[in-house]
């Protein structure tokens, strides 16, 4: 109801009738409200109230003895009125001790432009004396609290709510340990504030006001420091916490750190946000959270996160909030999956808005007991990280990424986990989905699949054309997609057959031209790297034989007879011959490519036992390889027509050096044999 100021600032007397009234609400939030005074007489009527709601009333007076009728008062909201200020605060609590008070309510009773809040022990010392459960003090311009007064807060209370505040260090921050309170919500420090739109005119002479000699305890910082956070081993910060909190909520507050190693005093701490701030490394490890359930970071602007930040204390979190950082500058680098390795008992994991183009495989693989994953929002094209152990995974949320279309093997990853979770869900809205040849088997897979995909038929997917088209009827596209594809499939691998059988043809006939240079190339890098060819100096014409005798082994009588005993007993050119100077344990064309190159001349015994051996034309193929490559096209060869041979009989490629080069026949007549051996030594020699 409304309730406006008059002389008395008294309820009417009719209200003492109203035995049962528990609840008033003179809020100006619902109604009007203004009463500059209250005063012991005003509440007089009514001592049965147990809420009583004065917010927003414009009160600038409140004497002592106010409420002090109101023994059964367990609700009490003085919010809102701004010229009230602290000081206030000793008439109200000495009033309700004694009482029945469970919440009380005093949060923006201070300017908001007003200087710094200084709590004061006089202010709150009289709660000692209640059984409160709640104190609100948000929004009040609070920095400072005398060192002591936090311990007259009874054991009872259980949340204090601080937020909007302007607290720094003190030593008041040691008294924390002394108090048995679950909830501390202490979000929205420093925050940015206008004035109000139509802030309250306080008249200084009508507003009470109390002298102290209080003063604030000047505590040397360091020394304060020393204290607080004190120094462990290594430089890791011991953190004091009281020791039944078990809700921390400090979000918003603009704390611009590095989280570095943290150990916590003993405590229960069950869940912690400390969202929304400038935390932009984390580096850790934070121990002593044994008991931690719910972790909030979000929001920090994190680019570096250790891989043994959350460490083996982490063993009890189930819920792990890290939306809106920058981690995928430093996730997709953790090729192992540390980073997460200790949290075993997660089951909702927030990693959206973190700008995550890939995920390593094994970046989850200890999150066996995950239900929620949460990637949306990220720039993610292709699932690269493993999902078949994640058994218990509910919802996996991949809203706003860049994936065109799921891969095989991705899809049976999540096949075998829908067949043991029956109720799997995937977010994939607002991708950039494709529906091409290349996709095909993916939306097939949507049409079909027993996997709850979030609104189905609000998926759009890109053509090859490049139109998008709603995926309203997914088996229907399927369908057409098989059909065109299918023609597409027919002519790809016929031109694919095509060119494989034109470049098998073509790397065949280019081998087959080139077939003993390519073996002459591979016998020499053989001996080479073998090192059996010994250094020849090209510019002395060293060799180690004057001639290489190729010949077939039906003609090894007159090689082994006549031609060995004329050209090297008689004139001292020494001859290579196969069955004398070929090195044992060698392979036959080792051998002969060795002696090729290591002799100055190649001399061919033509014979038709010759033409017809395949060794003898292996000898005289490398010889014409050796004179191409090695001796700068030189030759080498010295052709002896032994019989007469029809030129019909030759092979082309013979054909070809017998009538290019010049070459000598064997003679039938004593004259003639004279003349013979004079011209193979001259031309050997």
């Amino acid at each position: 109801m409304d309730f406006v100021y008059n002389k008395t600032t008294i309820l009417n007397k009719q209200f003492s009738n109203l035995k049962r009234l528990e609840h008033l609400d003179f809020s100006g939030l619902t109604g009007h409200c203004s009463v500059p005074f209250l005063t012991p007489h005003t509440f007089q009527t009514v001592p049965h109230v147990r809420n009583l709601t004065l917010a927003m009333c414009k009160i600038r007076s409140l004497q002592r003895g106010t409420f002090n009728m109101m023994k059964n008062i367990t609700f009490l909201d003085l919010s809102g009125n701004t010229c009230l200020k602290f000081q206030v605060l000793e008439n109200v609590t000495a009033d309700i001790q004694f009482s029945a008070i469970k919440i009380l309510k005093v949060n923006k009773i201070h300017k908001v432009f007003d200087m710094n809040t200084y709590l004061q022990t006089t202010h709150i010392r009289h709660l000692h004396n209640t059984s409160i459960q709640e104190v609100h003090m948000d929004s009040n311009r609070l920095q400072q609290v005398e060192p002591g007064a936090l311990r007259f807060l009874p054991r009872t209370l259980i949340y204090l709510s601080v937020k909007d505040n302007m607290f720094s260090i003190g030593p008041y921050l040691y008294d924390l340990l002394t108090l048995s309170f679950e909830t501390v919500d202490a979000s929205g420090m420093f925050s940015f504030h206008k004035e109000d739109r139509h802030p309250e005119r306080c008249n200084l002479d009508l507003v009470c006001t109390w002298h102290t000699d209080v003063r604030y305890n000047d505590f040397n910082d360091s020394k304060f420091k020393q204290l607080f956070f004190e120094q462990g081993e290594f430089g890791r910060t011991l953190i004091p916490i009281p020791y039944n909190l078990k809700k921390l909520i400090f979000r918003g507050s603009g704390s611009k750190y590095n989280i570095t190693e943290v150990d916590l005093s003993n405590n229960k701490l069950e869940s912690v946000d400390l969202s929304n701030n400038i935390l932009t490394r984390w580096i850790g490890p934070l121990k002593n959270v044994k008991d931690l359930r719910y972790l909030d970071l979000s929001s920090n602007m994190c680019s570096n996160v250790s891989t043994f930040f959350f460490s083996q204390d982490f063993i009890m979190l189930k819920e792990l909030l890290l939306s809106n950082n920058l981690l995928g500058l430093a996730l997709p680098y953790d090729i192992h999956g540390n980073t997460f390795q200790h949290l075993l008992n997660v089951m909702k994991l927030d990693l959206s808005q973190n700008r995550i183009s890939k995920l390593p495989k094994l970046i989850f693989k200890s999150q066996i007991k995950m239900e929620i994953l949460d990637l949306s929002d990220n720039f993610i094209e292709n699932i690269d990280f493993q999902l078949s152990h994640l058994i218990n995974l509910s919802y996996l949320d991949l809203r706003n990424n860049l994936i065109t279309f799921i891969d095989s093997h991705t899809i049976v990853e999540i096949n075998s986990l829908a067949d043991n979770r029956k109720h799997l869900s995937i977010n994939m809205l607002e991708n950039k989905l494709v529906c091409t040849c290349n996709s095909k088997n993916f939306i097939d897979w949507m049409g079909s699949t027993s996997v709850h995909i979030v609104n189905k038929t609000h998926y759009f997917c890109q053509l090859s054309t490049g139109e998008r088209v709603l995926m309203e009827n997914i088996p229907e596209l399927y369908k057409t997609l098989e059909k065109d594809c299918t023609s597409y499939e027919v002519l790809i691998y016929g031109l694919v057959v095509t060119i494989l059988f034109f470049l098998i043809v073509l790397i065949m006939g280019v081998c087959y031209r080139f077939r003993w240079k390519l073996r002459y190339f591979y016998y020499m890098v053989k001996i080479r790297s073998r090192s059996k060819i010994p250094h020849i100096d090209e510019d002395e014409n060293v060799y180690m034989y004057d001639a290489f005798v190729s010949y077939a082994d039906e003609d090894r009588t007159f090689v082994h007879t006549q031609l060995l005993q004329t050209l090297e007993k008689e004139n001292g050119i020494r001859l290579c011959l196969h069955k004398r100077n070929f090195l044992p344990g060698n392979d036959i064309a080792t051998n002969i490519t060795s002696a090729i190159h290591n002799s100055r001349k190649t001399v061919v015994i033509m014979t038709y036992h010759y033409l017809k051996s395949y060794w003898c034309m292996f000898e005289f193929n490398m010889a014409r390889m050796e004179s191409i490559y090695e001796r700068n096209n030189e030759n080498v060869l010295f052709l002896v027509v032994f019989e007469q041979i029809s030129t019909r009989d030759f092979p082309m490629h013979i054909l070809e050096v017998v009538q290019s080069q010049s070459y000598i026949e064997f003679p039938n007549d004593e004259q003639g044999d004279v003349v013979f051996w004079r011209q193979l030594v001259t031309a050997l020699e």
